[in-house]
């Protein structure tokens, strides 16, 4: 995460765009594998959306006047989950929604960061969608006064999306798809293991698979990245690492932040390392601000060097006390299922005090218990698509080392991965090249039976702060 937030650009494409939500009538049939889903109705007079949402039991619903989206009104939800679908007597807790009304016949993009609530994407005012945004169990303001670490997992959390989903369907009668970023792509593909029917389509961006706690995937990958024309940039990175370690007796005692738990000098050693993943991860080498022509050369000062590193691998935002517990659940997570890359610092050996510190039990708070991991679960997730997927959507950034190990579609049927050339982890539909554009918006059309028409109803923007993994 960093304090730049990068904001995706829509495109729109050469196509024959209607209204929003005309229907697409040349638009083959969608596979009805699920069926006809029943979902759960209620007792209930209201007319409006607020009206009829005060009717589900255990949700609360306030409208935020002025939502800044055209065409649109918001709707802040809390919705009482229980800590423990499987003991649903274990006690609750709130989890946070936001609905982005439009049209009670409109297509509804069900999202999560992975994280904290997040509003935006594009797929919402790409189709004149409705959007039911949620925040991730045990992030920001949706958790108990008390965590309970075990009920972390990933089963977990998509049994809270398919309870929203419960709740709204009978709302939003037509065609639903689920989509995140990074740890929310992961998430909506989760969600559509255990609960296939609760949406029509996924499209997952940037979501990796990670293998064990030290996954040793991503090391050739960052190795080679860019390939030969960024070998110079490379090298270039790896050398401003080492005069970063080289001065790190000057250096640290001007970082910014708090560092009790990890300590500010092992925090610098951390972010310095992480600084070339996270170079590749979000930043075009092309980028005149902070590409690698800006890389600070040999006898740059101690403000331009800090800089650069702030602006790509923040310390404080790593490694600080306040990230630390923020993303506490996400290093859980990390520890339980979700895997975790091996730490890349090879090529920095000799001028390491803490060799084999970058991983995720280092950023984890030193009261919350750390779990055994279950090398199952990521296993069982791409068993499951590549034998049983349907209508997926994938699209990945070249140069994005989360792109290292990719979920593979096998013989999931309607479905793409996707892409893009040179693209960071922030690579969406609208940087693909024109071609697998045009393939991608065909694909929602069909599954959203809405046609494609972005210049007709401002999307909601799209940012993507940048987190420590």
């Amino acid at each position: 995460m960093n304090a730049r937030w990068v904001v995706w650009s829509s495109i729109c494409l050469t196509l024959a765009c209607g209204g929003p939500g005309d229907p697409v009538v040349d638009a083959g049939p969608l596979d009805t594998s699920c069926g006809a889903t029943q979902w759960p109705t209620y007792p209930c007079t209201g007319t409006t959306f607020e009206e009829k949402a005060r009717c589900v039991p255990g949700l609360s619903v306030v409208r935020v006047p002025e939502a800044g989206r055209a065409g649109y009104e918001r709707y802040d939800l809390r919705f009482l989950q229980p800590v423990d679908h499987e003991h649903p007597d274990a006690g609750q807790f709130s989890q946070r929604v936001v609905v982005l009304h439009a049209r009670a016949d409109a297509p509804v993009v069900m999202m999560t960061s992975g994280y904290d609530l997040s509003l935006g994407t594009q797929l919402t005012g790409w189709f004149g969608a409705n959007q039911v945004s949620y925040e991730h169990r045990y992030f920001g303001q949706s958790k108990p006064s008390a965590i309970d670490y075990r009920t972390l997992t990933i089963r977990q959390a998509a049994g809270d999306a398919h309870r929203i989903a419960e709740a709204l369907h009978w709302l939003y009668p037509a065609k639903w798809v689920s989509t995140g970023i990074s740890k929310g792509g992961m998430t909506a593909l989760f969600n559509r293991r255990f609960n296939p029917c609760d949406v029509d389509a996924t499209v997952a961006y940037a979501a990796p698979v990670s293998h064990g706690l030290a996954d040793p995937i991503y090391g050739p990958f960052l190795d080679a990245v860019g390939g030969a024309p960024w070998a110079a940039c490379r090298e270039g990175l790896v050398a401003f690492q080492k005069r970063l370690l080289a001065r790190r007796d000057v250096l640290v005692p001007q970082l910014l932040g708090e560092f009790t738990l990890i300590g500010a000098d092992k925090a610098f050693e951390l972010a310095v390392i992480e600084l070339y993943f996270a170079f590749w991860q979000y930043t075009k080498p092309t980028n005149p601000d902070f590409g690698c022509a800006k890389i600070p050369p040999e006898g740059a000062d101690d403000a331009t060097m800090l800089a650069f590193l702030e602006a790509h691998s923040s310390p404080r935002v790593l490694a600080g006390d306040d990230s630390v517990r923020h993303y506490a659940p996400y290093y859980y997570q990390s520890l339980n299922e979700l895997g975790f890359p091996a730490p890349y610092e090879a090529k920095l050996a000799g001028l390491l005090k803490y060799a084999g510190a970058d991983n995720a039990s280092t950023f984890m708070p030193p009261e919350i218990p750390r779990p055994a991991f279950d090398a199952s679960s990521m296993l069982d997730i791409e068993q499951w698509l590549a034998s049983k997927g349907e209508r997926v959507m994938l699209v990945y950034g070249e140069f994005d080392p989360w792109s290292a190990r990719p979920f593979v579609l096998g013989q999931a049927i309607d479905s793409f991965n996707f892409i893009v050339p040179g693209g960071t982890h922030l690579s969406g539909i609208g940087s693909l090249v024109p071609t697998d554009q045009e393939k991608a918006i065909k694909a929602l059309e069909r599954w959203l039976n809405t046609r494609y028409a972005p210049m007709l109803r401002a999307p909601p923007s799209v940012t993507e702060e940048r987190r420590p993994r």
